[in-house]
């Protein structure tokens, strides 16, 4: 990790992820000894989506809860979410009812999943175990994503080939397409007005949203002179730098800017999920690292560039018109695909993303002058498009100004 990086709170630990995978992975290879291929239910009563932890997956798989939606119209929607992504759930545009539920404490989920009487499943976890345990404890029918050669594979009646060879979004896509969607893969959010909006230089405003969130928010995080750098050169190009994030990102917030000798707007536990979704879509543009607002951002169609290195932009990166994404240059880079992935280089990832890369990027849609979203984004697919559901919003004016060297 970087000296200067700022780090955020993670919402797994390592242990919890080496259980997973050493006592997760025997428990399902046992319990899926006695192979079960059941079909989709034709009219099951109540329906169990499981989402435990990250905001920015809980966006990407909006969609699946759509497709189960239009299928089984008459049936119960639970959707089983942690305490860190509930705000996310809240935003979802599907008629569905949100359980909160602490996933790591076993008894407990385990009781609240069988109480409901679910006739299907559907975890929407890539890799975890525990999941995948539940489902197959807790209904008749189970359908969930399967990695290469991964023992949860086994726990599932219809299991969903989880590649890390195309983007997540076309993830969710297969899974979508079980129930029988077609057409553009939808990521669809709702927003709420920003009050606060009226008081900022919404046609000067340049938002930095510094700490990722997870486990690995070390490894995400550009390194805080890099930023403060980025902070100088656009407030000398006659830009207002502000911070989104939470309560506690507020002292790396400070730190760039005092690094950097400017004055600044911090946003940092200001503002609630939905309203930033509706900031985001007024500000000249957006630079996060991996994380999830990068995936609100792409959700709402924000002017965003994403700054990559354990993982990368063609998996995770925006997929819309006005979202862009740099990768680190460095080799080691790309490392992480499922989240538990280790690399002697990830210290170094990040600081290999230079500032001049990033100022090069910003300037160039800033002033309107980066290409056409195809060509700066190889991993987007044609079929695939985001869309947003909000209330009015009106978009803050953009006179161009030149970000110099």
């Amino acid at each position: 990790m970087p000296p200067d990086s700022p780090v955020a709170p993670a919402r797994s630990t390592e242990i919890t992820r080496l259980l997973d995978r050493r006592f997760g992975g025997l428990a399902a290879v046992m319990a899926g000894t006695l192979t079960r291929r059941r079909q989709l239910p034709a009219a099951p009563r109540c329906i169990g989506i499981l989402q435990p932890t990250a905001i920015g997956d809980t966006f990407i798989g909006s969609c699946v809860l759509a497709a189960v939606h239009a299928r089984y119209p008459a049936a119960r929607l639970l959707l089983f979410h942690g305490p860190s992504n509930r705000d996310a759930v809240r935003m979802l545009g599907v008629p569905a009812e949100p359980v909160c539920c602490h996933f790591t404490h076993v008894a407990q989920t385990l009781r609240m999943l069988l109480s409901a009487n679910l006739d299907l499943i559907v975890d929407q976890v890539p890799w975890a175990n525990l999941t995948a345990l539940y489902a197959r404890l807790c209904a008749p029918v189970t359908v969930g994503f399967a990695p290469a050669g991964a023992a949860r594979a086994r726990l599932f009646d219809i299991p969903v080939p989880h590649l890390t060879t195309r983007h997540e979004s076309q993830n969710h896509a297969a899974m979508a397409a079980l129930f029988g969607h077609a057409g553009p893969y939808r990521m669809a959010v709702a927003t709420a007005p920003c009050p606060i909006a009226a008081e900022l230089p919404l046609d000067r405003l340049v938002l930095f949203h510094l700490s990722a969130g997870g486990s690995r928010a070390s490894e995400k995080a550009w390194p805080v002179s890099h930023w403060a750098t980025l902070a100088r050169r656009l407030t000398d190009a006659g830009y207002v730098v502000g911070f989104t994030g939470l309560e506690q990102d507020n002292r790396a917030a400070e730190a760039v800017a005092r690094q950097a000798k400017i004055a600044s707007i911090s946003l940092c536990g200001k503002l609630p999920l939905d309203q930033l979704g509706e900031l985001l879509t007024r500000v000249r543009l957006l630079v996060t690292v991996d994380t999830s607002v990068a995936h609100l951002a792409s959700a709402v169609d924000a002017p965003v560039l994403a700054l990559y290195g354990p993982t990368r932009s063609w998996r995770w990166g925006p997929l819309t018109v006005r979202g862009r994404a740099i990768d680190s240059p460095h080799p080691g880079a790309g490392y992480i695909k499922y989240g538990f992935e280790q690399s002697p280089y990830g210290g170094q990832v990040m600081s290999a993303l230079t500032v001049d890369a990033v100022v090069e990027a910003a300037r160039a849609m800033l002033e309107g002058a980066h290409s056409d979203a195809t060509s700066c984004r190889e991993h987007q697919h044609a079929e695939t498009s985001i869309y947003v559901r909000k209330t009015d919003v009106t978009s803050g004016s953009h006179d161009a100004c030149s970000l110099g060297e």
